[in-house]
C-alpha cells in the first residue's frame, strides 16, 4: 500500500474556498482592531486632546463603515480611511 492510495487531493474549488476563509478571517480581525483604535481616537478628540485627529463625526463615521466592512459573511467595498 502506497501513500497516495491515502493521498487527499484539493481541488481548485477547494483551494478558493480555502483562501475565501482566510481572507475573512484576516479582514475580520483587521476590523476588530481598527475598531479599537478607532475607540481610542474618539477618546482622544472627546477629551480635547492637542495630539487629536479628525473630529467626533469622523471617527463615528469610521467606525460605522469599519462595522459595514463584513456583512453576511463576505467582504463588502475597500477598506474604509481613517480619518487625517
Amino acid at each position: 500500500m502506497s501513500w497516495l492510495d491515502t493521498a487527499t487531493v484539493k481541488t481548485v474549488a477547494d483551494k478558493a474556498s480555502e483562501k475565501a476563509a482566510q481572507d475573512l478571517a484576516t479582514e475580520n480581525a483587521w476590523v476588530k482592531a481598527e475598531i479599537e483604535n478607532a475607540d481610542i481616537s474618539l477618546n482622544i478628540v472627546q477629551d480635547g486632546d492637542r495630539r487629536s485627529i479628525g473630529t467626533v463625526g469622523d471617527w463615528r463615521n469610521y467606525r460605522k463603515a469599519l462595522r459595514d466592512r463584513v456583512q453576511d459573511g463576505a467582504i463588502v467595498g475597500e477598506r474604509p480611511v481613517r480619518p487625517v
